[in-house]
C-alpha cells in the first residue's frame, strides 16, 4: 500500500507555512488533497509529526477526515515527555483518540520513531535511553495487546547533534537489543542516500545511483518506510527527478525479502521547486511510486 505525510499543522488547521495552502499542494482543503491522493492510489496518510503531549482533540477532526475517506492512518511518533502509565493512551496522551477508534477502520497501526537525540551527549548513553523506553512501551503494548508496532528510523548524519539512529548500524542495534515483534525498522530512504552521498563527498546526487544497500539483516526488520528526493534544497524533495533517490532500487531490496508494509512518501511541499505546481510534484512522485511498487 502507498502512504502519504501530511505535516502537523494542517491537522491544527493551519494548511500554510510560507504561501496560501502550501503544505497541502495549493488545494482549497485537506479534503481535495485527500481526495486527489486516494484517486492517485494512496491508500494510508501519516501524521507528521504527532507529539505525546499534543493537544489530542486538536488533531480529531483531520483524523477522521481521513478515515471518513476510506484511508487509513499512520502515526510519526516522539520519545520526548514524561508521561506515566499503565496504558498506551496515558503514556502517550495524544494517541487517546485514535486508540479508541482505529479498530472501526483498520486491523492496526504503525509508528515511526527516531531515537533519542541531543546537541551534545554521549551517544551510547541516548542509546541505552532509547532502548529502555521501547522496553517499557513494548510492556505496555504486549499487557494491552495493542496491534501497535513501533519502527525505529534511521535518521540523517548532522554535525549539530549526537543521535544513536543515525545510521544504518546504530538503527539496527536498537531493535535487536529491544528483540520484539513489536519493534522494527523504518526506513528512511532519502536519509539513507544523504549519508551515502556524504561519504561519498557529493553536495548532488550522481547521474549514476550510488548502488550501495543496507545488510539483509536491516531490510529484514524493515516494518514502514519514508520515501523522498534529495534536492538543491536538501532532503524531503518530490521523485520527479529520477536521480534524487534509487527508489527502484531500493523498493526491489524490499520485495526482495518480503516486505509488505507501506510505501509512504514523505514530503515537504514548501521546499519544492516552482517549475511545476505542488500539486504536479506530488502526484507526479506517487506515480513514480506506484510504478516501482508494482
Amino acid at each position: 500500500m502507498l502512504g502519504f505525510s501530511i505535516q502537523a499543522p494542517v491537522f491544527l488547521g493551519k494548511a500554510s507555512k510560507d504561501s496560501t495552502n502550501d503544505l497541502i499542494a495549493h488545494y482549497d482543503n485537506v479534503e481535495k488533497l485527500l481526495d486527489a491522493l486516494k484517486t492517485a492510489g494512496v491508500g494510508s496518510i501519516e501524521v507528521r509529526i504527532l507529539p505525546r503531549g499534543a493537544v489530542e482533540s486538536a488533531y480529531r477532526e483531520v483524523i477522521q477526515l481521513i478515515w471518513n475517506a476510506g484511508l487509513q492512518l499512520s502515526i510519526h511518533g516522539h520519545v520526548a515527555g514524561d508521561f506515566a502509565g499503565s496504558r498506551f493512551a496515558e503514556i502517550y496522551p495524544s494517541m487517546s483518540y485514535v486508540l479508541s477508534n482505529y479498530h472501526k477502520y483498520q486491523t492496526g497501526l504503525t509508528m515511526a520513531l527516531h531515537a533519542f537525540d541531543a546537541k551534545t551527549g554521549v551517544e551510547e548513553e541516548l542509546h541505552q535511553q532509547t532502548v529502555k523506553l521501547l522496553h517499557e512501551w513494548v510492556a505496555i503494548i504486549d499487557a494491552e495487546q495493542l496491534p501497535l508496532r513501533i519502527a525505529v528510523e534511521n535518521n540523517r548524519k548532522k554535525s549539530s547533534k549526537v543521535d544513536p539512529g543515525d545510521s544504518i548500524d546504530g538503527v539496527l542495534r536498537i531493535v535487536e537489543e529491544v528483540n520484539s515483534p513489536h519493534v522494527g525498522i523504518t526506513w528512511d530512504m532519502g536519509h539513507f542516500y544523504s549519508n551515502l552521498m556524504d561519504t561519498h563527498g557529493l553536495k548532488h546526487p550522481p547521474e549514476t545511483y550510488l548502488e550501495q544497500l543496507p545488510p539483509d539483516a536491516f531490510l529484514e526488520k524493515v516494518i514502514h518506510t519514508h520515501i523522498h528526493g534529495l534536492g538543491a534544497t536538501g532532503t524531503h524533495n518530490p521523485l520527479t527527478d529520477r536521480r534524487s533517490l534509487p527508489l527502484e532500487l531500493y523498493v526491489n531490496a524490499l520485495q526482495r525479502v518480503g516486505y509488505s508494509g507501506l510505501y509512504n512518501l514523505e514530503l515537504t511541499m514548501n521546499k519544492f521547486d516552482q517549475d511545476q505546481s505542488l500539486g504536479e510534484y506530488v502526484l507526479a512522485s506517487v506515480h513514480r511510486l506506484k510504478e516501482a511498487t508494482s
